[in-house]
């Protein structure tokens, strides 16, 4: 249990590094609005709203059953994550470095259902729903139109740091560092939450590293 709670700390911490960078973003691209400043490259879309930090809540509340997959694949490994969802149980199959395992969780059971509830769940896929988050309302999220996907009807949104307009960049060099980007691709119901994502991002480091990602997120209905 006290491994279970130290990572839920830390998954609170990095939930509310999140809220600030979106603050953030927002005032900054708000005041640089106002003052008239940055290259229109591609225009901002105040109203749109993605996110991926929900589907932790899907998984955690189902309202009804899906399969849901996630991969992640970069400098620090590899890791693929399969679940069968259902309000009543979960099936999970985990992939990475150190192998495979399964696990089968039931919700009747509040042990069991935690225990499967943090077996799908990383610090690496919060910090993403973070960066994701701050490009709301920026002009690095361009509606695509509608498209069915995943059993859902959605809003296809292209994801390009290094094509918005120049106050947006400066914003993510701001927060992530220069050299930074994330460019994909997001469907979203009219939610906000993703049922599919396919990304690639570069994040500079402290030390000045850079740590490269791909990243696939999936919710398909059943």
């Amino acid at each position: 249990m006290g491994h279970n709670r130290q990572w839920l700390v830390r998954l609170a911490l990095y939930c509310v590094l999140g809220l600030l960078c979106g603050a953030l973003l927002a005032c900054n691209s708000n005041r640089a609005s106002n003052t008239g400043h940055g290259n229109m490259e591609a225009a901002s879309s105040p109203d749109t709203h993605v996110e991926t930090m929900c589907v932790g809540d899907r998984i955690s509340n189902p309202p009804e059953p899906f399969h849901y997959s996630y991969k992640y694949s970069g400098a620090s490994g590899t890791m693929e994550n399969e679940a069968e969802i259902t309000p009543q149980a979960m099936d999970i199959i985990n992939k990475d470095a150190s192998g495979s395992h399964s696990y089968h969780g039931v919700r009747s059971k509040d042990d069991s259902w935690n225990a499967a509830v943090l077996d799908l769940s990383n610090l690496r896929f919060t910090g993403l729903s973070a960066r994701i988050d701050s490009l709301n309302g920026t002009s690095a999220l361009i509606p695509q139109g509608a498209e069915s996907v995943n059993g859902y009807s959605t809003t296809k949104y292209a994801i390009d740091t290094t094509r918005a307009n120049a106050s947006d960049q400066q914003q993510f060099r701001t927060l992530f560092g220069k050299g930074s980007f994330e460019k994909g691709t997001i469907w979203a119901p009219a939610d906000g939450c993703a049922v599919k994502m396919i990304l690639d991002e570069a994040i500079v480091q402290n030390d000045g590293t850079v740590d490269k990602g791909h990243y696939e997120l999936a919710l398909v209905k059943k």
